[in-house]
């Protein structure tokens, strides 16, 4: 196996395990805080009541955090080649250009795996994020918004790394994964929505 493969590997490796700790820490708190309910049958039932409310904004929030940062992981590659992008635009020696496509070609072979691998479970963990903070949401429609347009643009993502579509949409679905403005408007909704809510 060749050494760059190996670390890919490794990395999806760590990723995925990294990924279940956090979605183990995320839900095991309720568990625990449900026993101890069982076994202190004597507390009042109004400090029970804030004492589950108060836990249960623990879990949408450690779910959220984890949600946010898995996503902002799996991303960092098309942040990094949005910048690189940006030095198209400027008077680079060839030379500075040259490294900055091999720096580009580099993360991209590294980072990928964890584009791929790790954009699921971010959606997977915005659901159990969106499911524990149902209540909550409903002052607006955005976070419903927020969620399916994530969905719809890790659909499409799949779709083109398994190149699972018609012939004559490859490049147009290609297109519209890679192109920024869907990102950036999904970053959009999800910050007003969680401005709204909050």
């Amino acid at each position: 196996m060749m050494p760059h493969i190996r670390i890919t590997v490794k990395l999806c490796m760590a990723v995925c395990l990294i990924s279940v700790a956090l979605f183990y820490l995320c839900c095991a708190p309720s568990a625990v805080a449900d026993d101890d309910d069982h076994h202190d049958k004597k507390r009042n039932k109004d400090i029970g009541t804030v004492f589950n409310h108060v836990k249960n904004d623990e879990n949408n929030e450690a779910t959220g955090q984890a949600a946010a940062w898995m996503l902002a992981a799996a991303n960092l590659n098309v942040l990094i080649s949005l910048l690189i992008r940006v030095t198209r635009y400027t008077d680079l020696p060839a030379q500075i250009n040259d490294r900055i496509k091999r720096f580009n070609q580099l993360q991209k072979k590294i980072l990928m795996p964890v584009h791929y691998v790790l954009n699921p479970l971010a959606l997977g963990m915005a659901f159990i994020h969106f499911m524990s903070a149902a209540s909550a949401c409903k002052a607006s429609g955005l976070p419903e918004w927020g969620l399916a347009f994530m969905a719809l643009i890790t659909g499409i993502g799949i779709l083109v790394k398994f190149k699972v579509f018609p012939k004559n949409l490859g490049k147009n679905t290609y297109r519209i994964h890679t192109n920024p403005l869907p990102i950036t408007v999904l970053f959009v909704i999800l910050l007003i929505g969680h401005a709204v809510v909050d």
